[in-house]
């Protein structure tokens, strides 16, 4: 999402952007690692430029300091300067406790003793960065007095990797993990607080994160307490104003989720109601319990065992994209790994994931017309996909070019 200037953050609406462009960095050196270029630096910090530019700062100082306290830093000084007679939105995508696996020694060694796993510890000490950073947000919004009027969101974009890609997370007992279409790589928790509020329930009703646009457009421009209001006209987007269900004064609009569909790969996976239904390879499928405290019982066993299982289909297909890799070697175990795209009906698998959450009874045998109906409202949602616009790799992009930094490189894409 970056080849172009106006796909970066302050040509999307954004007053400022403080962070980086790709999917993960090194938390000190600000590096990706690419195969094609090696250690490509990525840190940078941006502001609307005259006439639909960007003032594009590269910020080399940030080398070698641990990623989360400069945002939290940044966040801080956001609020302190920020004029409170207007709203303020912050967007603080926390980098911990994504991949690589990095974290400062004082957060390791609060698990000292506890958690013998070193994955699993190194995980959690990321957690506890990640907690650090927040705290310091929420803070700054209670030392300059925002907080009473704030409402705070937290939420994840998917669970966590599991395999030779996992580095101590856990989904278990849901099934699955990070690109997968199972419970485990869908579902995240949340949580929304604000002293303006009512609190003290959990909400398990469909909601998708396309949802957060238009709630969020519609309690800026609302408040809380006028459900009358309609709120800004967003157009035919996928997305339903929420507010109404998290304020806890009315049911979820929703009542389907198109969880995914891969022209690629073609597979999807659609939720109606208490029902899903998967079609074709869902990903790996696999129940991970965690490693036990001691780090000796069968779970840990089962836990270390992960790490020694090949890589899917679907994880080889998320490497190559990420490393911006068209390595020969990967790209011909790549293609040698493809599956057939002649879907067979067996391909099909339908879950009750009200009454079984964890994915263990599949029963679309014994539901044939709920079966019917998912699979055409999913033919309805293949119908109007627009066919991804994946492209080769473009030389012009060389970070070379760039004095070896990740640059959008064209006009418009």
């Amino acid at each position: 999402g970056y080849c172009s200037w106006a796909l970066t953050p302050t040509q999307r609406g954004f007053d400022s952007f403080y962070g980086y462009y790709n999917g993960a960095i090194d938390y000190y050196s600000k590096s990706v690692p690419d195969r094609n270029h090696g250690n490509v630096y990525d840190f940078r910090y941006n502001t609307p430029g005259s006439n639909g530019s960007v003032n594009d700062e590269v910020l080399f100082s940030c080398n070698g300091t641990y990623s989360s306290f400069q945002y939290a830093a940044r966040a801080k000084a956001l609020i302190e300067e920020h004029d409170q007679d207007k709203p303020l939105f912050l967007y603080f995508p926390i980098q911990d406790p994504h991949f690589p696996a990095e974290v400062p020694n004082e957060f390791y060694q609060l698990y000292e003793g506890k958690v013998h796993n070193k994955n699993r510890r190194t995980l959690l000490a990321m957690v506890s960065a990640m907690d650090a950073a927040v705290e310091t947000v929420v803070t700054s919004l209670k030392e300059t007095g925002m907080w009473e009027n704030t409402v705070l969101i937290f939420f994840s974009d998917n669970g966590g990797p599991i395999g030779k890609m996992g580095n101590g997370q856990v989904n278990y007992p849901l099934r699955g993990g990070k690109v997968t279409l199972w419970e485990g790589g869908i579902r995240s928790p949340g949580f929304v607080h604000s002293p303006l509020i009512e609190g003290g329930w959990v909400n398990s009703e469909l909601m998708h994160t396309t949802d957060w646009l238009p709630t969020l457009t519609h309690l800026a421009a609302c408040g809380l307490e006028n459900p009358l209001c309609q709120g800004p006209e967003l157009g035919d987007i996928d997305g339903t104003n929420q507010w109404q269900m998290i304020n806890g004064k009315s049911k979820s609009n929703r009542t389907e989720i198109l969880i995914n569909y891969d022209q690629i790969w073609e597979n999807a996976a659609i939720r109606m109601g208490d029902w899903k239904l998967l079609y074709g390879d869902p990903g790996r499928g696999d129940w991970i319990p965690p490693p036990s405290s001691d780090g000796q019982s069968n779970s840990s066993s089962s836990y270390e065992k992960q790490f020694n299982l090949p890589y899917t289909l679907q994880e080889v297909d998320y490497m190559m994209g990420f490393t911006n890799s068209r390595d020969p070697v990967v790209a011909e175990r790549f293609t040698a790994l493809m599956r057939s795209n002649n879907i067979q009906s067996e391909d099909v698998q339908l879950y009750n994931v009200a009454t079984d959450p964890y994915e263990r009874s599949e029963v679309s045998a014994a539901n044939p017309d709920i079966v019917k109906s998912m699979l055409a409202r999913l033919e309805y949602h293949k119908s109007r996909a627009i066919y991804p616009r994946n492209t080769p790799y473009d030389p012009d992009s060389n970070p070379s070019q760039f004095d070896n930094v990740w640059t959008p490189w064209m006009e418009s894409c």
